[in-house]
C-alpha cells in the first residue's frame, strides 16, 4: 500500500495540479458558458485532489517512517482541525522504539477507522483521550471516550463494525483489542507486542 500511496501522491496529484492550472489559464477570456462550465470543472478537480490526498494520507500516514507517536498526532490533529468543538486530549510519548513498518500501518489504520466509527455515531459533548504506552513486552493505544449523555445501549462496542475492527486488528498484529466501561466512560485498548518479542498481555 506504500507504493500505491506514492503514485498517487508523486504522480496523479502532481497531475491534476497541472490539469488545474491550465484549466484557470484558461478560464481568463471565456464566453459566460464557457466560464462557468469551467468553474465546476475547477470544483470538481479540487474536490477530487482533496480526496487523493485524503487516500494517500491514509495508505501512506505523515511520519509514519519517524515514529508512530508522530504519525499519532498527526492524525489526531487532522481530526481536531475536523470537528473544532472536538474535546480530542492527547498523551504521547516523545520517545519510540522502532517497529515494522507493517504494524505502524495496522495501528493508525485501526485508529483511524475506531475515530470515524465513534464520530459517526456519537453526537453531543464528547471527551476523548488518547494515549500511548509501552508496557512491559507490549505496546498499548488506549482511548477513553466520555460522553456525558451516554448510555449503556449508545455504546461503541455495541455497533458491529467495531467487532470487525477488532477481529481484523487481533489477527493483523497477534495482538489485542478489548473495551472496559468506567462509570461514563467507554475505554478500548489495542495492545501488540514489541518486535521480537513474546505476548504476554
Amino acid at each position: 500500500m506504500h507504493q500505491e500511496a506514492e503514485m498517487i501522491h508523486n504522480d496523479l496529484l502532481q497531475e491534476l495540479f497541472v490539469i488545474r492550472r491550465n484549466l484557470e489559464i484558461s478560464s481568463i477570456n471565456p464566453s459566460l458558458y464557457q466560464q462557468q462550465q469551467q468553474q465546476s470543472n475547477l470544483a470538481t478537480i479540487e474536490k477530487f485532489h482533496h480526496s487523493l490526498k485524503e487516500l494517500s494520507d491514509y495508505l501512506s500516514p505523515a511520519h509514519i517512517d519517524d515514529s508512530l507517536p508522530l504519525a499519532i498526532q498527526h492524525t489526531l490533529v487532522k481530526w481536531r482541525s475536523r470537528i473544532p468543538e472536538l474535546n480530542l486530549q492527547m498523551e504521547l510519548p516523545t520517545d519510540w522504539p522502532p517497529e515494522s513498518l507493517y504494524t505502524l500501518h495496522v495501528v493508525l489504520m485501526a485508529l483511524e477507522e475506531l475515530l470515524q466509527i465513534i464520530l459517526s455515531n456519537i453526537s453531543g459533548r464528547l471527551s476523548i483521550i488518547v494515549s500511548l504506552k509501552a508496557r512491559g513486552n507490549f505496546n498499548e493505544l488506549m482511548l477513553q471516550l466520555t460522553d456525558l449523555n451516554k448510555s449503556k445501549e449508545t455504546y461503541i462496542s455495541n455497533i458491529k463494525e467495531v467487532a470487525y475492527l477488532r477481529h481484523a486488528f487481533n489477527f493483523l498484529t497477534c495482538g489485542k483489542c478489548f473495551c472496559q466501561h468506567k462509570h461514563n466512560a467507554e475505554i478500548w485498548y489495542f495492545r501488540w507486542r514489541h518486535w521480537q518479542k513474546n505476548l504476554n498481555i
